[in-house]
């Protein structure tokens, strides 16, 4: 990405904040499945480790404590966030949020194995070429604790496909869902049933689908 594109991918997500992590979460919420998922997970937890992998803009940590927190008023979260790009890691710094920034890539992180209670990943594969996903997976397996979970979001198509939105320049991959579906039931992942909350892209990219949900890893 070209340092043009990538202020203009960082500009969108400031002044379009609903499809940043906030936008996601509400998503994940409306589900019924879900919410009884996150209350039985989170409601008896004195604290939590959660990682958001990717970071669009430098509201999401802030955001994440506060839906984590919605099942738990007095759950301590200990937030970490991740990206290979330090713009909106170095905003959350410059606006005080409570999160540990770490710039690495998805693919081998510096954190030890079984790690995270909840890892969120909205998109990040699909901003990943398709032979960095399985990588990323296999990551997510390594530092996620047993019985763990992974609040998902991809973009997935019929067929792999690439393409970019001029307001993201950002080249995006997308894979058929069943796709998805082996690589993380490759590293111990299930997909639950009954999680899923599926959108369209807009305009002519509406035959590719947004597949938001949770994911659980096996014990």
């Amino acid at each position: 990405m070209t340092d043009k594109g990538r202020k203009k991918f960082f500009d969108f997500y400031r002044t379009h904040r609903s499809r940043a992590l906030v936008g996601f979460l509400k998503d994940i919420e409306k589900n019924k499945t879900n919410k009884k998922t996150l209350s039985v997970y989170l409601g008896s937890r004195k604290k939590l480790n959660c990682l958001i992998m990717g970071c669009s803009h430098w509201a999401n940590p802030r955001d994440t404590t506060a839906f984590l927190k919605s099942f738990n008023k007095h759950l301590i979260v200990n937030l970490a966030v991740l990206d290979l790009l330090s713009d909106a890691l170095l905003e959350s710094v410059k606006h005080d949020v409570d999160c540990l920034p770490i710039i690495s890539p998805a693919q081998k992180t510096p954190f030890l194995d079984n790690y995270f209670d909840i890892i969120i990943c909205d998109c990040l594969l699909t901003c990943c070429s398709f032979n960095q996903h399985e990588p990323v997976i296999k990551e997510m397996n390594r530092i996620t604790k047993r019985n763990g979970l992974i609040i998902l979001g991809v973009v997935h198509s019929q067929h792999n496909t690439t393409f970019v939105m001029p307001e993201r320049p950002i080249r995006n991959y997308c894979r058929p869902l069943m796709d998805y579906k082996k690589l993380f039931g490759k590293y111990n992942f299930v997909f639950p049933t009954n999680s899923s909350i599926e959108t369209r892209l807009p305009g002519k990219w509406n035959k590719m689908k947004i597949e938001n949900r949770i994911v659980s890893r096996r014990k």
